[in-house]
């Protein structure tokens, strides 16, 4: 008689959910890094964190980085991301299985990450992070222009300007790369 394997779940072990059967799904979950720490970005780990202990398919953190020079700081007096602490992914969120893709603009989809996207050939992407009005949209965008399959993730989305403006971004994504494309969780 067999036994079931009864060992217990760790931490981010991923467990294949009954609604999806293809695991070439692609999470991309922007900007969580310590610079970025504050109640915003915080009360929506604990959702994250969900998400990627269920995710079926490869998981990538893109991170902000800023150099000298940059617009961000000649135009926005923003030269937080220039140090390499503010450039971690927050603590809590740390997985060690997931790539990293560096972006210095608004943009994270740099031509490096696009090619291993369409070398991959996901069959679904889906973001997650911050800011949903900024980094969250214009990836979307982005991703929609390119003909990607993607999906926002609302629950596991905030923005750092206000509750409002995430809102009217959510809502503004549902116009802007279709309703069915927006959800509040992966189901």
């Amino acid at each position: 008689m067999a036994t079931k394997n009864t060992k217990p779940k760790t931490q981010h072990s991923v467990t294949q959910p009954r609604h999806i059967k293809d695991n070439r799904n692609l999470l991309i979950i922007v900007d969580m890094q310590e610079g970025f720490r504050c109640k915003e970005s915080t009360l929506i780990i604990p959702e994250i964190k969900k998400t990627i202990d269920n995710f079926p398919g490869e998981i990538i953190f893109s991170c902000f980085v800023d150099r000298a020079g940059s617009k961000f700081e000649k135009d926005l007096q923003w030269e937080k991301f220039q140090k390499k602490t503010n450039q971690q992914i927050l603590a809590e969120l740390r997985y060690p299985k997931a790539k990293k893709s560096k972006h210095t603009g608004y943009t994270i989809l740099t031509a490096s990450l696009l090619n291993f996207i369409r070398r991959k050939q996901f069959k679904t992407i889906y973001l997650a992070g911050v800011y949903t009005d900024a980094c969250i949209i214009k990836a979307a965008m982005d991703a929609f222009d390119n003909n990607l399959p993607v999906k926002v993730i609302s629950n596991c989305c905030t923005s750092l300007h206000s509750r409002n403006n995430h809102k009217c971004a959510i809502d503004s994504l549902r116009h802007i790369i279709g309703n069915n494309n927006v959800k509040s969780h992966i189901h």
